[in-house]
């Protein structure tokens, strides 16, 4: 039978096993059906005989028991009207009885006599208290009305118990004859499971079988494409059916497979070397190996073509960020400039009205004939405190703005002071306020007149929007500080904050708020540009109450 097996194929297998699994539902379904049909009659004849019980019990024996208290009832109740009540449910309850009593075929002559007795005996007391004799009523209801109860209730228990017996042996009937059924029903479950089981076994382990040789071969192809082993070996099947076809259509492409497999690594290899390449930056590594499958050629000459139109990418970014980068600059150092002779000419202001009033002097007192050596030698000696006056301040700019040297520790503190020193003129020539905090003098390394001219790009800002807003009580507030690893500045104004829809741009590259002939917007980028990538710190903005606050964070560094 093994061997017969093997020279069938899988689908004729799998419908000799639905066709075994049609003919046992089948079996199962007509005994089950069966079962039912029979079963149905069983709790039928069960149902109709715990019915007839229910209803003695509820229609008949309650009810009598209602009557018999009503009756004592009426004897013992107080006054005509209660018993005019009590009356009526009785002549009701006895109404109802009676038709139940009259039924043919549920009740015996003898019941139905009793029944009538009962009921003259009932109506006997109510003549006795309608004749207002209740000795009489109540005698009649606990003596002779009492007996003749007991004896109806004793027959129609009997009756009830008759009526339950029957209903028990139904109900042990029905259970006898389910469990014969369900014996033959195992039994020819356990006969078509047995059968079922050794054709089943015998189609299945065939199945299994090719099932695993298939698997055992593929699991080798795939370890040979992982490397871990370098042999392929074929498929091998003793049968002639679906699965012997799938082996051979296996076997013939894992051997094309493992001879294009070698061409592949190398092209693979080679692209892994260049990609490597690629990540270190390198852009002149290109794919060179070739292989049979074409997806990988094209794929090759898509990523040679990746990386020639990248360099040339990469190329074009970098002069075109090189030029933007000293554009940026120059324009940088020209909106400095001009802000360094505003600058200048604040300072100057003073000095030059001091000089045009001592040249008036001199001239008046040339006129008036005073003019003598010693007031000579007085004017000249202010003229000179003037000039070096004036001397140092173009000094304090050329030292300012002098080009990038070299990292260097400094004080935040006193490079702010001198951001200050330089635009403070200008400050108090429009009535600003400034208010200086140093709550801690911290150190930094880094390029000390670049993070000058962050400050000072921060103050002149605040400086032209209070002037452009016309703020009434100007202020500037400065707090220098630090925490664990920062120094911190804050510069806030109280000029109204920035727009919420371009908080977030105004450090962008050519942003401002300003008229075109009045900002150029490179200033804050270049200051971001300066702190975090020059110095490694942080600027952020954000408005406060009734203006903006600037926070520049930089590395704080130990005074050696």
């Amino acid at each position: 039978m093994m061997s017969l097996i093997k020279n069938i194929n899988i689908r004729t297998k799998f419908i000799l096993l639905f066709a075994i699994l049609l003919i046992s539902i089948s079996i199962l379904g007509y005994k089950i059906i069966a079962i039912s049909a029979y079963n149905q009659i069983i709790l039928k004849d069960v149902h109709s005989k715990s019915k007839a019980v229910l209803s003695l019990q509820n229609n008949v024996i309650i009810p009598l028991y209602n009557l018999r208290q009503l009756s004592h009832s009426l004897v013992m109740a107080p006054n005509k009207n209660i018993r005019k009540n009590i009356q009526l449910e009785i002549d009701q309850i006895i109404q109802t009885l009676s038709h139940y009593f009259e039924e043919v075929g549920v009740f015996s002559n003898d019941t139905c006599m009793v029944w009538n007795n009962y009921k003259k005996l009932l109506n006997k007391t109510k003549e006795y208290l309608d004749s207002e004799f209740e000795e009489g009523a109540y005698l009649n209801i606990t003596t002779t009305t009492k007996r003749q109860f007991d004896i109806l209730m004793n027959m129609l228990l009997n009756l009830q118990e008759k009526s339950l017996n029957n209903s028990t042996i139904a109900y042990n009937n029905a259970v006898s004859k389910t469990e014969e059924i369900k014996f033959e029903i195992l039994f020819i479950i356990a006969l078509i499971i047995i059968f079922s089981m050794i054709v089943s076994w015998l189609i299945t382990n065939n199945i299994i079988k090719s099932i695993y040789s298939v698997q055992h071969g593929l699991n080798n192809f795939f370890k040979y494409l992982n490397d871990k082993t370098t042999h392929v070996g074929k498929i091998e099947l003793f049968c002639n059916d679906e699965f012997k076809q799938m082996a051979t259509i296996i076997n013939e492409n894992m051997l094309y497979i493992s001879n294009n497999v070698k061409q592949n690594e190398a092209l693979i290899k080679n692209a892994t070397k260049v990609l490597e390449a690629l990540k270190s930056g390198k852009l002149g590594s290109r794919l060179y190996k070739s292989t049979n499958d074409e997806s990988l050629n094209e794929l090759k000459n898509m990523i040679n073509d990746m990386i020639d139109n990248l360099e040339n990418r990469v190329n074009t970014e970098i002069n075109k960020r090189l030029e933007q980068e000293q554009l940026l600059i120059q324009q940088s150092k020209l909106a400095a400039m001009g802000e360094m002779i505003g600058n200048i000419a604040h300072q100057w202001r003073q000095p030059l009205a001091e000089i045009s009033a001592i040249h008036m002097n001199i001239q008046v007192t040339f006129n008036f004939n005073e003019f003598d050596k010693k007031y000579l030698n007085d004017k000249i000696g202010e003229l000179n405190r003037l000039t070096s006056y004036m001397s140092q301040t173009i000094s304090d700019f050329q030292n300012f703005f002098k080009p990038r040297g070299k990292p260097e520790l400094f004080s935040v503190a006193c490079v702010c002071k001198d951001a200050i020193n330089i635009i403070i003129s200008s400050l108090k020539y429009h009535s600003i306020n400034l208010n200086l905090t140093i709550l801690n003098n911290t150190f930094t390394v880094g390029y000390k007149n670049e993070y000058a001219q962050v400050i000072l790009n921060v103050l002149s800002n605040a400086k032209d929007i209070i002037i452009e807003r016309k703020i009434e009580n100007p202020n500037i507030n400065v707090e220098i500080k630090e925490d664990n690893e920062y120094s911190i500045v804050k510069i806030s104004d109280n000029a109204g904050g920035i727009d919420d829809s371009i908080i977030d741009k105004i450090f962008d590259p050519y942003f401002t708020t300003r008229h075109k002939t009045k900002g150029t917007g490179i200033g804050l980028y270049m200051a971001k540009n300066i702190i975090e990538r020059n110095m490694n710190g942080v600027i952020s903005v954000k408005n406060i109450k009734n203006g903006a606050l600037f926070t520049i964070k930089v590395p704080k560094k130990d005074q050696k």
